[in-house]
């Protein structure tokens, strides 16, 4: 008992515990994985929400594009096919009367951006099926948005919790998500173009 109260016992414990808790710090900041060089959608310019993107909402947290399969004609692909490049996914249907507003400017925004570094993918989640889709985009004279499919409508049914359509996400190069709008916008519009560059050249 008369040495539980000896000073120099409770010093040497206290100090014992205080290198480990410096050993723990030491480890844990070496183990501590650096910040990642690939695109956030955390550090996007929150000026470049203004007239037609004044709905976009960034991620918070960033989130990985789902796994989940949708008809690129008759292949299945994942939004994860298109890594190495910027996507806009945008749900769209034949009886959803916003979408026929909105998709001539997804059209546009193809044509003038579409290539290596970014492509436009509109999915029709449409329980009509593929054929019905392809019938109303030539009928609406879209001519630079390849057909795709979610006909089962499982992957929209996995990012829209709300249901309403059309729905817009706009991912990275690494299939990060930086963001959404829901409901119809001017893809075609300045504000649209300088966001979708600003993911293109990585300017965050």
């Amino acid at each position: 008992m008369k040495a539980l109260r000896s000073p120099r016992l409770w010093l040497m414990v206290w100090g014992g515990l205080g290198a480990l808790g410096l050993v723990y710090v030491i480890i844990a900041a070496s183990v501590q994985t650096s910040p990642r060089a690939e695109p956030s959608a955390l550090r996007l310019d929150e000026s470049l929400l203004t007239g037609a993107m004044a709905k976009f909402d960034y991620a918070f947290p960033a989130r990985g594009a789902p796994q989940v399969p949708f008809m690129a004609g008759d292949r299945q692909v994942t939004i994860n096919d298109f890594k190495g490049k910027a996507v806009l996914v945008n749900f769209w249907a034949t009886w959803c009367a916003p979408c026929v507003k909105e998709l001539p400017s997804l059209d546009k925004l193809q044509a003038e951006l579409g290539g290596d570094d970014f492509e436009v993918v509109a999915i029709a989640a449409d329980a009509s099926g593929p054929e019905k889709a392809k019938e109303f985009l030539d009928r609406h004279g879209i001519r630079n948005l390849a057909l795709y499919s979610d006909a089962r409508l499982r992957l929209v049914s996995e990012v829209n919790t709300v249901g309403a359509l059309p729905l817009s996400i706009l991912y990275d190069k690494n299939g990060k998500e930086i963001g959404r709008l829901l409901g119809e916008a001017d893809w075609a519009s300045p504000e649209a173009r300088r966001l979708i560059e600003s993911v293109i050249e990585g300017a965050q």
